[in-house]
């Protein structure tokens, strides 16, 4: 399983199952949740249906609430995290989205799975968690692996107008990623972009407070855009998600 980003610290919890025949619900004890983001690495060792869920312990049952979209499941790779550059490692799935207060389901497919989810925990936010006590229900015949981190804040490895952070120095390959978290400055945060892909390509980014989440940018094929306003909070550290359909490249700047 991945070192980042269990290699911060911060609230943590590992859960596994062995499956069950019978499709009978495991059910996980129950843990806490609190305001901030939440990492989630997931694995499922058959090619079976495999449903993971985080329900609130209390005020909900199946078929209540909004579930999150389903995502497809591809195989973890890693960047390797090194001192002066960005942690991050490449994940296979959707950010989970999910509606406040209500039950979360970043995973509902089938087949092997090794992936990465995360959300945002906060109280009334739409596409949100809520704050709480919550525990994993899973459905599945086979062997799976659920745990998660809520980073605690102060661990920023950089400013994101860091030349050292600047994740554009080389060009990535198409996939899923998680970075940071990195914190901004009193100044506006500008991106520069480029993609090389036919399809899909977006940034989003996840305060480790949990009071912001916002989209840093979208598009659809090949494309170079130069000092995009984001809307990237001051004096905030985030955690950022990126999908890319191709080879892409990404830094910061500063704007006024």
């Amino acid at each position: 399983m991945s070192e980042y980003p269990f290699n911060l610290q911060g609230r943590q919890e590992s859960f596994k199952g062995t499956g069950r025949k019978d499709d009978e619900v495991e059910v996980s004890q129950e843990f806490i949740i609190e305001q901030g983001v939440v990492i989630a690495e997931i694995e499922h060792h058959g090619y079976g249906e495999f449903k993971l869920r985080f329900v609130p312990a209390e005020g909900f049952s199946e078929g209540e609430g909004a579930a999150a979209g389903a995502v497809a499941g591809a195989a973890l790779g890693s960047i390797v995290p090194v001192a002066g550059t960005m942690l991050g490692g490449l994940i296979g799935a959707a950010a989970g989205w999910l509606a406040g207060d209500a039950i979360w389901t970043p995973i509902d497919d089938r087949g092997r799975i090794n992936t990465f989810c995360i959300g945002q925990v906060k109280e009334g936010e739409e596409n949100a968690l809520a704050p709480g006590k919550y525990r994993i229900e899973v459905t599945s015949k086979d062997k799976w692996t659920c745990r998660f981190i809520q980073p605690d804040l102060g661990q920023s490895i950089g400013p994101f107008l860091d030349e050292e952070n600047d994740i554009g120095q080389d060009s990535i390959d198409a996939g899923l990623y998680v970075y940071g978290p990195l914190e901004s400055g009193s100044k506006p945060v500008l991106a520069n972009i480029r993609h090389s892909g036919r399809g899909e390509f977006y940034i989003l980014a996840y305060s480790v407070d949990g009071t912001h989440l916002c989209d840093v940018f979208q598009d659809e094929g090949q494309f170079q855009i130069e000092d995009h306003q984001t809307e990237i909070k001051p004096g905030k550290e985030y955690v950022l998600y990126i999908l890319a359909d191709g080879a892409w490249n990404l830094n910061f700047t500063e704007g006024y």
